[in-house]
């Protein structure tokens, strides 16, 4: 998977990376449906998984599930792909049909819209926004499909720009930003990888994640050495802890 950079990507930038030995998967069943993206709650103990048909809810690291937040409508009809969080504590969520970003708000009682991103054309209404993450002022917001590419949007000024086109992708389906060491991951829930790429656009790592049947969310969770994953095939979440 090969990226070719027009913006560089935001943070403490290392010039060293780590290559992570990943332990065995476990799983934990939600018997929820359309499971799309996962990141860590704004104090750090628990997850936040975003659904496709409008809910979020909140996980403990047992995989309980702890809350739900249901929004009133429109908000709950939103076809939610991709949550983080930024280091200031707010939530981020991407929309993919309508291409728009949105906050949490901080009673978890609603949302608010953030920016409404580019339409590529020929670009498709059920291949757009997938994943999202948050670099100090910087969201990154990846495009499943048509193209295969990779927004940045800047807080401060308000602009979107074209951070990357990712070449050998199949189904873009989420973004996690490192700040231990200012690289990107990108999952494929196609091709079933997880991606590490630094802020030069060069791929470092690639790790097979064929235990996860449809990986649409990732996260990593560096205070317990564990990657976080979603499948929307098995509608499981799946914990892996790393070296």
């Amino acid at each position: 998977m090969a990226c070719l950079k027009d913006e560089p990507v935001g943070g403490n930038e290392s010039t060293e990376t780590s290559t992570y030995t990943l332990g065995t998967p476990t799983s934990f069943s939600t018997k929820l449906e359309g499971l799309s993206a996962i990141c860590l709650n704004e104090a750090g103990d628990g997850l936040y998984v975003a659904e496709d048909n409008g809910h979020v809810y909140e996980f403990g690291f047992d995989g309980a599930l702890k809350s739900t937040f249901s929004f009133p409508s429109p908000d709950d009809s939103h076809d939610w792909e991709g949550i983080t969080r930024a280091p200031d504590g707010t939530i981020y969520l991407c929309e993919e049909r309508l291409r728009e970003v949105y906050k949490l708000n901080a009673d978890h009682k609603g949302v608010t819209l953030v920016s409404k991103g580019p339409k590529e054309d020929g670009s498709e209404e059920n291949q757009g926004y997938e994943g999202i993450a948050a670099a100090n002022d910087i969201l990154y917001i990846a495009n499943q499909s048509k193209p295969f590419r990779i927004y940045s949007y800047s807080m401060k000024s308000g602009k979107w720009n074209s951070a990357f086109d990712v070449s050998g992708a199949q189904s873009l389906s989420d973004l996690f930003y490192d700040s231990e060491d200012g690289t990107l991951w990108i999952t494929d829930a196609k091709t079933q990888l997880l991606t590490q790429i630094d802020s030069k656009g060069t791929v470092l790592n690639d790790y097979d994640i064929s235990f996860v049947k449809k990986p649409e969310g990732f996260c990593k969770v560096p205070s317990r050495s564990e990657f976080w994953f979603v499948c929307d095939k098995t509608s499981a979440l799946y914990k892996v802890t790393y070296k």
